[in-house]
């Protein structure tokens, strides 16, 4: 086979990577594919980068998401397709797309609603969006997120009459296992075998409304019942898993199933328009630098956790900096102390390397990129996937946490302290810094996506025929929802 002698030109890509070591043959064929994302920032932007790596790598892509993402999607010269009725919501105004919502307390409540309502009751329209796009376009791969589940009916049916399917995990894994459960840490002696046993019995039966709610979706679209407990058919379902983590900071499972593999961390898109304010230059002063988050998802009320790190910091001898992750500047009710920065934004492959202790609600992928640059940090987190990052920050001795998403001033105060005194945290986090850098996430994600295209068979005549396929009816007004 005769090979072009130079590479794909890349250059200027956003992730300042060269595709140096991908060269393609003189017939190369391009192939399409369909990323599908969970219309929640914490899930487009990982998949985004993804699908931008593979367009430089070669690939045409098609992105699947929700109507709010278009601008950002299609600022990076990808082919967009939003999703459209109940899957088309718009993740700022969650009250509004699913009113009912506001009844049910944060928690197990809120969990079993916005399991069945995010991500069941999407399927039929999901499913609907991906077979109208292989009507028009022969798909080679679908690459969604560990949550979108309109890839099911096809996971479900018989495997010669769709495309491969590859999942990535964009937060930390909630598996079954024998080794370990939601609620606990690893423990793989007889006692923890036993425990992890019924508290995952627990965890299925909490959420046992939400199995049979999903089934009848799914039967609805024509597909069987899942085989297993939704959560683990998040894993287990599509024919490859790429864990966006290294396996360090993820419990250890002996009963790993065969179809995941870790992939390291995605390493976020990189702007070029970031320009560096004046106070800048105070990163690299003798104060240690703290630097205090809520994320972009759990930022409405900053009296939550950014309020009482200003509080607790203030007149310490440290730079706090504070990214409130939102463009009005009303959020902050309290004073801003002289010793702290506010900012609505701040890319944090920019200033991790200046800081010292990192404080957050427990982002999966501001986490990471903390760890990747080998910061300690302290979480305080209670929603969405929140609790289950800061265990596993404890449990990896690289930070502490404060089991609340209320911390108090003082208890900021005193873990922040903590871990600036104590050096076993930052040789923790550098530790981890060192294993995250053995994976090239990108490079794993393309020799993935290059293996499952190589094996696949010819699509046959009337395999994506929408024609064929029952679905639920769909109200006309859910279908401008993130308009």
């Amino acid at each position: 086979m005769n090979l072009l002698n130079r590479s794909r030109n890349v250059q200027g890509s956003a992730h300042g990577v060269l595709a140096s070591k991908i060269f393609f043959p003189e017939n190369f064929k391009l192939r399409n594919i369909l990323v599908a994302s969970t219309p929640a920032p914490g899930h487009v932007n990982p998949m985004l980068s993804a699908a931008c790596y593979l367009r430089d790598a070669g690939y045409r892509i098609i992105f699947n998401t929700a109507e709010i993402f278009r601008r950002q999607v299609e600022s990076e010269n990808l082919r967009f397709v939003p999703f459209t009725g109940f899957a088309n919501f718009d993740y700022n105004r969650l009250d509004e797309a699913f009113p009912e919502r506001k009844n049910f307390e944060p928690g197990p409540p809120q969990l079993d609603h916005d399991f069945k309502h995010c991500f069941g009751q999407p399927i039929p329209d999901q499913y609907r969006g991906i077979l109208q796009i292989m009507e028009g376009t022969n798909i080679d791969l679908v690459l969604t997120d560990v949550t979108f589940m309109g890839t099911f009916p096809f996971l479900l049916g018989p495997r010669e009459a769709r495309p491969p399917v590859i999942a990535c995990g964009i937060s930390p894994m909630l598996l079954s296992s024998i080794d370990t459960s939601p609620f606990s840490l690893p423990d793989s002696t007889p006692q923890g075998h036993l425990r992890n046993r019924q508290e995952n019995e627990q965890f299925q039966a909490m959420f046992q409304s939400v199995q049979t709610y999903m089934n009848q979706i799914l039967y609805d679209c024509g597909a069987p019942a899942m085989p297993r407990f939704f959560v683990d058919c998040w894993y287990t379902l599509p024919d490859l898993f790429l864990q966006f983590t290294a396996e360090a900071f993820e419990y250890p499972r002996s009963d790993m199933p065969a179809n995941i593999r870790f992939a390291g961390p995605i390493r976020p898109r990189i702007s070029g328009q970031f320009q560096r304010p004046e106070w800048w230059r105070e990163l690299d002063g003798p104060r240690p630098v703290v630097l205090v988050t809520q994320g972009t998802i759990a930022n409405e009320d900053l009296s939550q956790l950014i309020e009482p790190a200003l509080a607790g910091l203030a007149g310490q001898d440290m730079l706090t900096v504070v990214a409130t992750g939102r463009r009005d500047a009303s959020g902050i009710s309290a004073s801003i102390p002289s010793n702290a920065i506010v900012e609505p934004f701040i890319p944090f492959n920019e200033i991790f390397p200046k800081v010292d202790v990192f404080v957050t609600n427990g982002g999966y992928g501001a986490v990471q990129q903390a760890l990747s640059s080998g910061v300690p940090i302290v979480v305080a987190g209670t929603t969405e996937d929140k609790p289950f990052v800061a265990a596993r920050v404890a449990w990896s001795g690289a930070g502490i946490n404060l089991n609340t998403d209320r911390p108090s001033p003082e208890q900021v105060h005193n873990a922040v302290r903590d871990v600036l005194r104590r050096p076993e945290y930052r040789k923790r986090a550098k530790t981890l810094q060192a294993n995250f850098a053995r994976y090239d996430a990108f490079e794993r994600i393309t020799e993935a996506v290059a293996a499952a295209v190589a094996e696949r068979r010819p699509p046959g005549p009337g395999d994506f025929d929408s024609r064929n396929t029952t679905f639920p009816s769909v109200p006309n007004s859910t279908t401008a929802r993130a308009s």
